[in-house]
């Protein structure tokens, strides 16, 4: 028997729950676009250390929380398709105005610090979107359940729809979209997509064109093939997996970027580095004169393995950004003697392509190096890569003295327990008390001069020799020894990458924000 046609009533009510259960899931995806693209989204002018992702998570919770009992109570008191629509389109409408809201909102929160500034615009951008995301699920429990007795059911079923959509967010966020796309293209779509699911939901609800919303959408797709406006300083920018990578072109200088950070400063005229704490790291030339082959994890610029190779070492490279690797070779005339491998240098350091006479290790993940590579795990798995004899040289930004944590002995410290020769040195002048913090270690004695040569190597050598840093049994015993088990390197570094930042936000604010 035929089954009859639906009333226009009935076809609306059996389109209902597909629609509101696709829209959890675009919507869940959309919260954690918003959660990690956010964290982006402030890192170049607060970094992305533990204060941003901790400020980035709790506005998250916050405003979920928030949208959670606000979309009940609504739910309750306007229980319509309507409400539900008009949510949606209020959410895309909030999101597609933070790219031009993000420059004013970074530059009001300056005054709070880089704690409370992180947070604070990390809320003001983001938290009204995450509201609105955080009230559609109460919403669309309270319409497609019909009473007590599903109320449950339904209920799980939207919070699952919601929760898988999550998933495919992060998944999206991290390995495709933050990598490939700026992030003002990725809110914009975000935003596009709840626009339409908007625009959707009203014809749902009132069968008559949704003419604000399509002019709505219509207007996000003319701002997403827009091409970026042009920058005063910026040369190239990308996003990678580890963070955005903006080479800025200076009249007489070069700068890398990393998450908002200056990785590398390269000087135009001869294409060396204005870092005194690279030329400082060549006093391992010295203490092994016989050296040939080296391992540098860390590549930045490509500027410390340059002037290794120019004076006739072969520097292997452990580098995680094939972003940063690409922009060496392109801006920085990086030319690689020796191998360039990309990936996670602890890892690498596990496949034995060793051995090497040096090791330098200059890694950073914006303000705060990465801690597996600064436990004494790792310190053994480099000390069992250097041939007999050889010297490892970390280089690490710390504050040089009291009241603040002095992270440089923590590190000092831990390559005690792996070396038994370590020497610790000032090897850059020191700004707002901090400084780059050299410390070699090696299996044999660390006693040598500078360099001999009358060049600017030798100099800064003589000068980093003359401020060696030795702590005392009590000063050493209050620094822990990180290991696997616990290396709390981001705690002991969190007041010096505050610092850093709040240097780099008051001298280099207007290339932080273009």
């Amino acid at each position: 028997m035929k089954k009859p046609p639906l009333k226009p009533e009935a076809l609306r009510r059996e389109w209902d729950i597909p629609y509101l259960l696709g829209s959890l899931f675009c919507s869940g995806a959309c919260c954690l676009v918003l959660e990690l693209a956010g964290a982006r989204l402030i890192s170049p002018f607060y970094g992305s250390s533990i204060y941003t992702w901790s400020a980035m998570i709790t506005v998250t919770m916050i405003a979920l929380a928030v949208g959670y009992a606000w979309g009940g109570r609504l739910a309750d008191r306007y229980p319509h398709l309507t409400l539900f629509a008009r949510m949606l389109t209020a959410a895309g409408l909030t999101i597609a105005a933070v790219p031009w809201l993000r420059v004013p909102v970074l530059k009001a929160s300056l005054p709070l610090g880089v704690a409370a500034g992180g947070f604070a615009s990390a809320a003001a951008l983001l938290g009204p979107g995450l509201v609105l995301l955080g009230a559609l699920g109460p919403i669309a429990v309270r319409l497609t359940a019909t009473g007590a007795a599903d109320a449950g059911r339904k209920s799980g079923d939207a919070w699952a729809v919601s929760t898988a959509g999550s998933v495919l967010g992060a998944a999206l966020a991290g390995f495709v979209l933050i990598p490939h796309l700026p992030l003002s293209k990725i809110l914009l779509a975000s935003a596009l997509v709840l626009l339409l699911l908007g625009a959707l939901g009203s014809w749902l609800s009132t069968r008559s064109l949704p003419a604000a919303q399509l002019a709505a959408c219509a207007a996000c797709v003319g701002l997403l093939l827009r091409p970026a406006p042009p920058s005063r300083y910026l040369l190239e920018a990308r996003e990678s997996a580890y963070g955005r990578v903006a080479v800025l072109d200076a009249p007489d200088k070069r700068y890398l970027l990393v998450a908002g950070t200056s990785q590398s400063v390269m000087e135009k005229e001869g294409g060396e580095s204005e870092s005194q704490y690279v030329r400082a790291f060549e006093w391992t030339r010295a203490l092994r004169p016989d050296a040939k082959r080296a391992l540098l994890i860390g590549l930045g610029a490509g500027l410390l393995p340059k002037a290794l190779e120019r004076r006739g070492l072969t520097v292997d490279v452990f580098e995680i950004d094939s972003v940063i690797v690409d922009a060496a070779k392109r801006r920085f005339g990086y030319e690689p003697r020796g191998r360039v491998v990309v990936g996670d240098g602890r890892a690498l350091l596990e496949a034995g392509m060793g051995p090497w006479d040096l090791a330098f290790l200059d890694a950073f993940g914006a303000e705060s190096p990465p801690a597996h590579l600064f436990t004494s795990e790792a310190f053994e798995r480099l000390r069992d890569s250097l041939a007999p004899g050889g010297v490892l040289a970390v280089n690490v930004v710390s504050a040089v003295a009291p009241p603040d944590d002095l992270p440089w002995r923590a590190v000092y410290r831990t390559l005690s327990t792996s070396f038994p020769h370590v020497r610790a040195f000032v090897a850059s002048d020191p700004n707002a008390g901090l400084a780059n913090i050299l410390i070699f270690a090696s299996e044999s004695p660390l006693q040598a001069g500078a360099p001999k040569s009358p060049d600017r190597v030798s100099r800064e050598v003589v000068q980093m020799l003359g401020k060696e840093l030795k702590p005392d049994a009590r000063e050493l015993a209050s620094a822990p020894v990180m290991t696997d088990d616990y290396a709390p390197f981001d705690a002991l570094m969190a007041g010096t990458a505050r610092r850093w930042r709040g240097l780099l936000q008051s001298g280099m604010r207007e290339v932080l924000l273009d």
